[in-house]
């Protein structure tokens, strides 16, 4: 007589017993599962994307929460009366805690993307703007959206040509170049020292050094380094001679050009003389 081993027999019956189906998630729970997502990578555009798609193929359309609708209207009260940067990142810390609530919510979008764009966040503002355009809001209100678009597109790239290390330079050129007109002609004079005032005038682009004697009209010009071209701030000049060896003098004006400082360089020493205006 053949006997049939328990455990083979088990085996077998767990084998013909039906397999529980595995149940799918509702679409309320997909949902829920990609905004418990987002609440760790809020700035995943992609995922928000997907939760905008997601959200309008539901039917119905889930409700907003009564938090995201209060935040969106923080957002538009700190808006209301925004003038200065710190204003505007004020109303973008509202917009954006809608939006990280219910990401779906297209006001939220376009509060944050109006926000971002008067604070310079232009690259931000750009993406937000075309949350909301997906969001599907009314053709009015989505040509708006397209418009201030292209104008924020206009802002970054005039942005980004300003901060250019050249447009930074030219700016630096510019306003030095104002200082300069506002030095030319003025006379800069050292403490006196002894019977002798050493002063500098400002001819032009040129810093033209001398030493006055008592009362003397004109001061005495010395034959090397006297005239200094100004090449910015700073300007060296140097000459080699035959009992001080190798001289160099190297001369910096301050941001506000009221004094112009010289440093000389002899010997392995730093002397330094100060020539204040007026």
């Amino acid at each position: 007589m053949n006997k049939t081993c328990p455990a083979a027999l088990l085996i077998f019956m767990l084998l013909l017993a039906p397999i529980p189906a595995v149940q799918a998630q509702t679409p309320q729970q997909t949902l829920t599962q990609y905004v418990a997502d987002l609440q760790k990578s809020p700035n995943d555009y992609a995922l928000r994307e997907k939760i905008i798609r997601h959200v309008q193929a539901m039917k119905p359309v889930p409700a907003v929460p009564e938090e995201a609708r209060k935040y969106v209207n923080r957002g538009m009260a700190a808006a209301e009366g925004a003038k200065t940067e710190s204003d505007y990142k004020d109303a973008i810390a509202e917009f954006q805690k809608a939006v990280n609530i219910a990401p779906w919510v297209g006001a939220g979008y376009r509060g944050l993307a109006v926000m971002q764009d008067k604070a310079g966040q232009y690259t931000q503002a750009l993406q937000n703007l075309k949350l909301f355009v997906l969001t599907n809001p009314p053709a009015a209100d989505a040509d708006a959206a397209k418009t201030l678009m292209d104008k924020i597109e206009y802002r970054q790239e005039k942005a980004a040509k300003e901060s250019s290390p050249a447009a930074i330079a030219a700016q630096e050129q510019k306003k030095f170049d104002e200082l300069l007109k506002k030095m030319d002609g003025r006379r800069y004079k050292a403490p006196p020292v002894g019977p002798y005032r050493y002063v500098v005038d400002v001819q032009g682009k040129m810093l033209v050094f001398g030493r006055l004697f008592q009362n003397d009209p004109e001061p005495y010009r010395f034959p090397n380094c006297s005239y200094i071209a100004i090449q910015g701030r700073v300007s060296k000049c140097s000459y080699h001679d035959n009992e001080w060896g190798f001289i160099e003098y190297t001369q910096t004006i301050s941001e506000d050009g009221n004094r112009i400082t010289r440093h000389i360089r002899y010997r392995g020493k730093v002397d330094e003389i100060i020539y204040m205006w007026p």
